[in-house]
């Protein structure tokens, strides 16, 4: 092909790429035989570069990829790529395409700003001065070309020219007379119909500005090299609904055919993968059955939430794709839902219609409640003591006689709106971290008494309802007030049905410089706790098997009371707890989230992971987008990393096959399941509250290894034909926090961005189909913080 731009000529072979500039007169022939020559063009608008900042008005590029040097053909090769991929997103119109190619086009820009800028002569200011007359001519042209006896009087009197002038000042710009190039416009405009419409080629002609079909014929045999009727025949577009398709319907595979060989990038120099892990796994060896402790309690915030259209719409999406079986919240006799209500004269009342509300939301979505009793009414407490925003009362009932009418009401009229087998299947946990002192204001005896009372009564109900806590908080304390209310539960002849503490990751190096009664202040009204602990000098965030011994601590100290070594749930945990911790939004959770699972799930009935939600008002802070909060999902439903740690775990099989430090494979009939997980530990800089390495977008130096791990899986004792499925997270993909850094960390979305990061938080997929006879060499390699799901799914 030949293309000409002002007075130079480029001749121009297959695959090549040309850049021609802004308001730069040029012109295309083909130098083959019809069909043979086709243009793919990309026409990128100076307006639209301006609105990111972008000023080529005063610029002038160079790309003629044919003279390109081997220095330069990678670079070269990564703009194919890019081009390819525009294309097959728009043709395809994949999901999100419009943002992916916008993305894709910012990425050209940049390589030609980068590369292929040339300076601006002053010659070359001139001309474009000088060419500036021509370009409204053409333009002139063009907007008029199809109506009849427009020619060369018409243009000359527009313009206030001479016409014969006109005549040879055009041929010598552009190359054609000014006939010849108004009869190629004309033509052009008339293929569209040709392709999309039935119109006879006649009407065409005239349609399109030209004074008969025999004219219309020449002009087209001239330049296509076919009549109207063989290109018509042979370029048929289908037309849907009367409605004509645009010019990127066309998918011409000869035309697109050599693009596409560079939809994927040329990879050199691949270093060969060095095996870190390898593991000989017996598939036929006995197995154990698995307790999915990690499904049984998910969590939120704060009860009233639970009403809140995008509070149901997120918990929808998590019960259809991981399905927990309880749910725990704090408040459920909060001052918003409007339980208990005084009145002016003293007598009170009780409504439960929110509650109904709000549990039957939950039960909606198929999960059972696992209710917090707690904290006081308003009305009814006997001090102002308040923790969070939403002003939580935590004082002793100042007429007990109410608390406990209330609480027969409450429990009474559960059994009579939901029936007693299904609130037997229930839990009620009694408070919430009673031994800080910020969580309940009275003393210890004051409590021990309120809850023997507070049992009784609902055990005088019915002797099956479960009631437990307390909710204890594993951090600080040395829980010294568990030996108290041991010894007093065994006086009282009580027994909890069910104990439940929080683990979060905190160290402590001598618990005895600390009270964590007396010591903290106005943390809980401030929220405020890591400057707390930070100022404690010896509470720290532990090491990465701190977690693990946590649990095992407290499980240890439990044997020693028999009226609380029941059934053990772990009400709350999470690796921070600052619900503004910047790493809760990254790929680290995900891997701190699989791991801690499975070094733990068989110890306990359940683990309520805090929480599967950002929608969660405790403190008054700001929320940014990702602001490092507890949940699973932002606020505005969008999946976070951490989110698909769940989803993995819930995937897993119900007997163990094999159990390494990063790796567990399970079973399900003839399906087998590994989950993997490279794990990397934040650094003692971060251990010790020292977040200065941390940044809105800057958040994963804080973490001691950056290092990919390889692993080999010997699978023996396996036959047969198997779908093997692998789903990954990893900052690439599964990670809307990396998509999001990626567009560059808005501070607000719409809904096309919403969308966009949406789809960069699913996991990435890779399937294939196998033929195992007896063993399989399965590797895999992972990059810091990914976690992968391998699926073999029998095929029959």
């Amino acid at each position: 092909m030949e293309i000409r731009v002002g007075r130079d000529s480029y001749q121009l072979e297959e695959g090549e790429l040309f850049l021609v500039n802004s308001n730069e007169l040029h012109f295309i022939n083909a130098r083959t035989a019809f069909g043979k020559t086709q243009v793919l063009a990309l026409q990128i608008e100076s307006e639209y570069l301006k609105k990111h900042r972008i000023h080529t008005e005063n610029k002038r590029f160079y790309l003629n990829s044919s003279e390109v040097g081997p220095a330069n053909i990678s670079i070269v090769n990564e703009m194919k790529y890019i081009l390819a991929n525009m294309m097959d997103l728009i043709l395809n119109r994949k999901k999100l395409y419009y943002l992916k190619v916008e993305k894709l086009l910012l990425d050209l820009v940049v390589i030609l700003l980068e590369h292929f800028e040339v300076p601006l002569l002053e010659k070359e200011r001139h001309d474009i001065d000088n060419d500036q007359r021509l370009l409204e001519i053409l333009k002139y042209m063009n907007n008029h070309c199809t109506e009849t006896n427009f020619g060369l009087q018409g243009i000359a009197k527009e313009f206030s020219l001479n016409p014969q002038y006109l005549s040879r000042y055009f041929k010598a710009k552009v190359g054609m007379s000014l006939k010849k190039k108004l009869d190629s416009m004309r033509l052009n405009k008339s293929l569209m119909s040709l392709q999309t419409t039935d119109e006879t080629v006649t009407d065409i002609a005239f349609k399109y500005g030209f004074p008969d079909s025999k004219a219309y014929y020449r002009v087209f045999k001239e330049v296509m090299g076919i009549t109207p009727s063989q290109f018509r025949e042979q370029y048929l577009i289908e037309v849907e609904q009367n409605i004509p398709k645009d010019y990127l319907s066309i998918n011409s595979r000869e035309s697109l055919k050599n693009l596409f060989k560079h939809l994927e990038r040329k990879q050199k120099n691949q270093d060969e993968i060095t095996v870190d892990k390898k593991y000989d796994i017996n598939l036929s060896r006995y197995t154990e059955t698995i307790s999915h402790s990690f499904k049984n309690l998910t969590t939120f915030g704060y009860a009233p939430h639970a009403l809140r259209k995008e509070f149901y719409e997120q918990l929808q999406v998590v019960q259809q794709e991981i399905g927990f079986e309880y749910i725990r919240f704090h408040g459920i006799f909060s001052d918003e839902l409007l339980v208990y209500n005084e009145q002016g004269d003293g007598t009170y009342f009780l409504n439960f219609n929110h509650i109904d509300s709000l549990l039957d939301s939950l039960l909606m979505n198929k999960i059972k409640p696992f209710i917090e009793i707690g904290f006081m009414p308003k009305d009814l407490a006997s001090t102002s003591d308040t923790i969070f925003r939403w002003n939580a009362y935590v004082s002793p009932p100042k007429n007990v006689n109410r608390w406990l009418e209330m609480l027969e009401a409450f429990f009474r009229h559960l059994i009579n709106r939901y029936g007693l087998k299904e609130v037997r299947a229930w839990y009620f946990e009694f408070w919430n971290e009673p031994e800080v002192k910020y969580f309940w204001s009275g003393t210890r005896e004051e409590f021990i008494t309120l809850f023997a009372k507070s049992y009784r009564c609902i055990k005088n109900i019915d002797s099956q309802l479960r009631v437990g806590g307390f909710g204890n908080i594993d951090f600080l304390s040395d829980m010294t007030w568990l030996e108290d209310f041991s010894k007093y539960l065994d006086k009282e002849n009580v027994e909890l049905d069910f104990f439940s503490f929080h683990v979060y990751n905190l160290s402590k190096e001598s618990p005895e410089k600390i009270d964590p009664i007396n010591d903290f202040g106005d943390v809980y009204l401030t929220g405020d706790i890591i400057k707390k602990l930070e100022e404690a000098e010896n509470i720290k965030f532990g090491d990465e098997h701190n977690f693990t011994r946590r649990i095992d601590n407290i499980k240890n100290i439990i044997k020693g009371y028999p009226q609380l070594n029941k059934e053990l749930w772990i009400t709350e945990w999470n690796a921070s707890v600052n619900s503004r911790d910047l790493i809760h939004d990254t790929c680290y959770m995900a891997s701190f989230i699989v791991k801690n699972v499975i070094e733990n799930y068989w110890k306990v009935k359940g683990m309520g992971f805090w929480t599967f939600t950002d929608i969660f008002e405790e403190f008054n802070f700001e929320q940014p987008l990702f602001h490092g909060g507890f949940g699973l999902m932002t606020y505005n439903g969008i999946k976070k990393a951490s989110y698909h740690a769940y989803y993995f775990l819930s995937k897993l099989g119900d007997e163990l096959v094999f159990k390494k430090e990063d790796t567990i494979v399970t079973k399900r009939g003839e399906d087998y399941q590994i989950l993997i997980f490279n794990y990397s530990h934040p650094n003692k800089l971060y251990s010790s509250f020292d977040f200065s390495q941390l940044s809105l977008i800057n958040r994963y130096t804080v973490f001691e290894n950056d290092s990919k791990k390889s692993y080999n899986l010997n699978l023996d004792g396996i036959q047969g034909e198997y779908t093997l499925k692998k789903q990954y997270v990893n900052r690439k993909q599964g990670s809307s926090f990396d998509a999001w850094v990626d567009i560059g960390a808005p501070s607000s979305i719409d809904q096309d961005t919403m969308r966009f990061l949406k789809g960069r938080a699913e996991p990435g997929i890779q399937i294939q189909k196998i033929n195992i006879h007896n063993e399989f060499s399965l590797q895999t390699v992972l990059h810091p913080h990914e976690i992968q799901l391998i699926e073999f799914k029998k095929r029959y």
